[in-house]
């Protein structure tokens, strides 16, 4: 069985167009926001929309698909408004998952601005749980920072996080550009094994992010280049993706491409990065 390996496709014009846009880059996974990026707005899919995204993915062996929660999300607000806006987009994106059977709603936890991690946990923590408690199947995935100042998702935040929750549809993304940006070295992923087995984390990867880096190793900065076209570099991804305990996983490319975001051409780079599995077959 092949690694799936997909991007982060256009939703525009609806649910169904996503089939489409996976397609047409050649992916056999996929991601997507579940409405605009731009704003709050959010509602429940229509019958028909569902109906038909579920015949069109199983149809064209697309059935691994992740929901990405806005980047407006921040549970570590003090602002209640913030909060509750929060709350309330990723509720509809996670009961939108349910409706669609998606592999996961993707969430960037948002920042504690300063104030520290230990001042906002309760608050995320009771956060987490209102989400999983108000739905019924879909994985909440916290995705990984880049380090930058305030921003949560430091392992040792995520490994408290789920030491508190403890619920087995409460799951981890990493990115990569992501975990070079706070300092990982890619090229040697045992010492980021072994740091997400200190925390227990290492079972509860359901989803990577394949992107490159512009910014440089430890920068804390979140921009991401097209694969072989940054700072990581096609060997060192190699590494890491095909790493066993990781090998498994499936890929999502987050990569500009030709500037309307990924295309065939980093797909197709991505495929030829991985090798067989023995626990894909």
């Amino acid at each position: 069985m092949p690694r799936l390996v997909g991007g982060h496709v256009s939703s525009a014009g609806g649910i169904v167009n996503t089939i489409g846009n996976a397609e047409n880059i050649s992916a056999n996974c996929f991601m997507f926001f579940a409405g605009s990026p731009r704003t709050w707005s959010r509602r429940l899919f229509s019958p028909t929309s569902i109906s038909q995204f579920q015949k069109l993915t199983t149809q064209n062996h697309l059935t691994t698909h992740f929901i990405h929660a806005l980047y407006l999300v921040n549970l570590g607000t003090d602002n209640p408004l913030l909060l509750e806006k929060s709350l309330q987009s990723l509720l509809i994106d996670m009961q939108n998952g349910d409706l669609l059977n998606s592999s996961g709603v993707i969430v960037h936890l948002g920042s504690h601005q300063g104030r520290g991690f230990d001042s906002v946990s309760g608050q995320v923590i009771d956060s987490l749980k209102f989400l999983l408690d108000q739905t019924k199947h879909v994985p909440l995935l916290i995705e990984n920072s880049a380090g930058e100042k305030g921003k949560i998702g430091k392992f040792s935040e995520i490994g408290l996080l789920f030491n508190k929750i403890k619920n087995s549809r409460l799951g981890l993304c990493l990115d990569t550009a992501h975990l070079f940006a706070a300092g990982y070295d890619i090229g040697q992923p045992d010492m980021l094994i072994n740091e997400l087995n200190n925390y227990s984390l290492i079972d509860k990867i359901q989803c990577l992010h394949l992107n490159d880096s512009v910014s440089s190793m430890g920068s804390g900065r979140d921009l991401h280049a097209n694969l072989g076209e940054g700072e990581i570099g096609l060997p060192n991804l190699k590494k890491f993706i095909n790493h066993p305990s990781l090998a498994h996983l499936p890929l999502i490319l987050e990569v500009p491409g030709s500037g309307s975001g990924p295309d065939a051409e980093n797909i197709s780079l991505a495929k030829s990065l991985t090798f067989p599995n023995p626990r894909l077959n």
